[in-house]
């Protein structure tokens, strides 16, 4: 491993304290929530923005619309997951060296980890359905 790799991991090999180790799976709790707050916002801007153009789009910018949003949602998706694992490491770990765990009310994780699934899936389809059928949803039109 180069020398430079080496540094931006050499957190692996490092004893962290309690604190450091609780922080930084906060900090990515935090992440987590933000990366959601992000695809939301995109999600109600092409929504917004399909409703305001309507008609005027052109079949070729909504396909190049409904493949962008596509695109970054899949992207939010996978760094959702990717945060997400990195947090359960940082807490195995946490348990690994001997601290105590998180305080978490796990009966919550599943119903929470569910709707954000539902609510990412539901958002993602009907969002694409959406932009790509332009009278859907607009009365009188």
């Amino acid at each position: 491993m180069s020398p430079a790799k080496s540094h931006l991991y050499a957190w692996r090999s490092h004893k962290l304290s309690e604190y450091e180790l609780t922080s930084l799976a906060l900090d990515l709790f935090r992440d987590m929530d933000g990366q959601i707050k992000f695809w939301l916002e995109a999600t109600f801007a092409v929504l917004v923005a399909a409703f305001l153009a309507g008609d005027r789009l052109s079949g070729g910018i909504r396909w190049l619309i409904v493949f962008l949003y596509g695109v970054a949602s899949t992207l939010a998706g996978l760094r959702y997951v990717l945060t997400l694992r990195r947090n359960l490491s940082f807490r195995d770990r946490l348990l690994a060296e001997g601290y105590s765990d998180i305080p978490t009310d796990w009966w919550l994780v599943a119903p929470v980890t569910f709707l954000i699934l539902i609510m990412f899936l539901g958002g993602v389809l009907g969002t694409i359905y959406f932009v790509s059928n332009p009278r859907t949803g607009r009365a009188g039109r």
